[in-house]
């Protein structure tokens, strides 16, 4: 089975967690061309139809970078401004819980950014490896912690993210946790955003899922919600029988309270859950700062600060992919 280009991370995976990947047709096809100027592309590390995640040599810089791969679907008629408009405001992007691009073109039909390389793997191939595919409570807050800055750090500069979920968290070797690259971009593979949002359903907000056209920080806070709620439980907040069905229950359907799933968490993490799934963006928080001033309150995090000093063990990871 190959890692999942689509939301894959371009990292090095642990020895024990690594899965070799088969390179797709279009994987391939990079590999045999070389397209890009000045990337001398080495070693596939995650595929599919429409994307792919190289280790690749920056001849121009003489270092080891990770570069990521896409083709976008013809359809999308405004892809090619769309991505290099995103690149230009990662690339301007200093934090240390967001992923440093390095550069961005395009060759071989293909578009292609360039990240700082790392080792360490995905908070979603972590969940995977978990007993019962969750986290312990104060392990899932100070997670959500460092998220949250991480978000914080792209509203001071404008921005917000737009596809917050495991696959795009990078951890590294006993890392502070990274956002990867460009939110919006897998879309681009896809006709229209419905199709894409049927790929991935599960960490959606409202907003985004029925297409209004300014979605905001709110809606990385919603998908932050989903992110926390399936770390800290094992599951998704909501799974239809089929994606569309997904899809309508962020809509409409009310969240199971965190606390009738598992009576044994804390009142004040089902709170904040359930503060950042609220359908209307305007009862949710409003910055992530708002967010992580109300969660510096919760007992288990006590005395912390909003960031928080990083727990025994965690440090800054770097690099990443997006």
């Amino acid at each position: 089975m190959n890692p999942d280009a689509d939301s894959a991370v371009a990292v090095v995976p642990a020895a024990a967690s690594a899965v070799a990947c088969v390179p797709s047709r279009f994987a391939d096809d990079l590999l045999a061309a070389q397209p890009f100027a000045g990337y001398a592309l080495e070693e596939c590390l995650a595929s599919s139809e429409t994307s792919a995640v190289f280790k690749a040599a920056d001849r121009n810089m003489n270092r080891t970078v990770a570069v990521k791969a896409l083709s976008p679907c013809p359809e999308r008629g405004s892809a090619v401004e769309d991505f290099f408009s995103q690149a230009g405001a990662v690339a301007r992007i200093r934090h240390a819980g967001l992923a440093r691009g390095l550069d961005a073109g395009r060759g071989g039909g293909a578009f292609f950014m360039a990240h700082e390389f790392a080792r360490g793997e995905s908070l979603e191939a972590r969940l995977v490896r978990r007993q019962a595919g969750r986290f312990g409570e104060k392990e899932s807050l100070v997670l959500v912690r460092n998220l949250a800055s991480a978000l914080q750090g792209l509203f001071d500069l404008g921005q917000s993210y737009g596809d917050l979920r495991p696959g795009r968290v990078l951890l590294g070797d006993g890392g502070r946790p990274k956002l990867l690259g460009i939110g919006f971009a897998w879309t681009l593979a896809w006709p229209d955003d419905r199709r894409a949002f049927l790929d991935s359903p599960d960490f959606l907000a409202p907003e985004r899922i029925a297409g209004e056209f300014t979605v905001d920080i709110r809606g990385d806070l919603y998908s932050l919600g989903c992110l926390w709620h399936r770390a800290l439980l094992g599951t998704p907040v909501f799974r239809g029988r089929t994606p569309a069905e997904t899809l309508d229950m962020h809509l409409a359907a009310r969240p199971v309270s965190p606390r009738e799933t598992d009576p044994r968490l804390s009142a004040a993490s089902s709170q904040l859950i359930l503060w950042l799934l609220e359908k209307d963006r305007d009862a949710r928080p409003r910055t992530p700062r708002e967010f992580q001033r109300k969660l510096a309150e919760h007992p288990l995090l006590e005395g912390k600060g909003e960031d928080g000093e990083n727990e025994e063990g965690e440090g800054t990871a770097e690099g990443g992919d997006w």
